[in-house]
């Protein structure tokens, strides 16, 4: 199963067996890790393998592995950790294995790096307890194009089914010739700076599930763009 057919049968897994992947499988992730296409690659990131005694967190389930992810703090950083590792998400559930962002983890120990790396975020992997794949699109529970677009453009309908903090769905887009504008919904004094940070990753998910479906065309570029209320402008696509 390629990455682009997993778009449209991922999804969060929370329920995993208590077994370690094999050192071969762990060798093919670093492997992929290295071919990942970043949205701003002049933004240095650093991700490492943790177990779950490396990781502090308040849900009720945990796994014996995850990848803790690191960035510079830069304009765009969030965005280019979830557009990264997002392509790692996928490739993750092409072993058959299960996955799910853990905005709720955090590593043991600080915050910052010795070499200045801001802690991002952690991605929980590991041997699920289920079939870690939906059965078909019916099961996304997820807004309609016309909330998200401003044209029906099936093109996003692999950005549409992208997964979300809490479901938030921050991203809209518009449409001026052959580029496409890119939104995300303000924070807001009651979605709180969590969200507004986790949703700056949500967007780079959303992303990299574009680039996915169009490798070879994909382009992001800064361009003029109309303000929105209640969004902020992320940046400009072609595909």
């Amino acid at each position: 199963m390629d990455l682009k057919e997993l778009i449209y049968k991922r999804k969060s897994t929370r329920s995993y067996k208590n077994e370690a992947v094999d050192a071969v499988t762990l060798n093919k992730i670093s492997d992929f890790a290295s071919k990942m296409k970043a949205l701003y690659p002049d933004i240095r990131v650093k991700w490492e393998f943790a177990d779950r005694d490396g990781i502090r967190c308040m849900l009720p389930w945990t796994t014996p592995q995850n990848i803790v992810i690191w960035s510079e703090d830069k304009d765009g950083a969030y965005e280019n950790v979830g557009f990264l590792f997002q392509q790692m998400d996928l490739y993750l559930q092409s072993l058959g294995l299960g996955a799910c962002w853990l905005g709720m983890g955090r590593p043991n120990g600080k915050a910052t790096g010795e070499d200045g790396l801001k802690f991002m975020i952690v991605l929980a992997f590991g041997i699920p307890k289920e079939d870690p794949h939906r059965k078909d699109i019916s099961e996304f529970s997820r807004k309609p194009m016309a909330d998200i677009s401003d044209v029906e453009d099936e093109r996003l309908e692999v950005a549409r089914l992208a997964p979300s903090s809490v479901n938030s769905q921050p991203w809209y887009f518009t449409h001026d010739g052959d580029r496409i504008h890119v939104y995300c919904a303000h924070g807001g004094i009651f979605r709180g700076k969590g969200l507004a940070l986790m949703n700056k990753i949500d967007m780079g998910i959303a992303l990299a599930h574009i680039y996915v479906a169009n490798p070879e065309t994909f382009e992001f570029f800064d361009a003029e763009a109309d303000e929105i209320k209640d969004r902020y402008y992320i940046g400009s696509i072609k595909i």
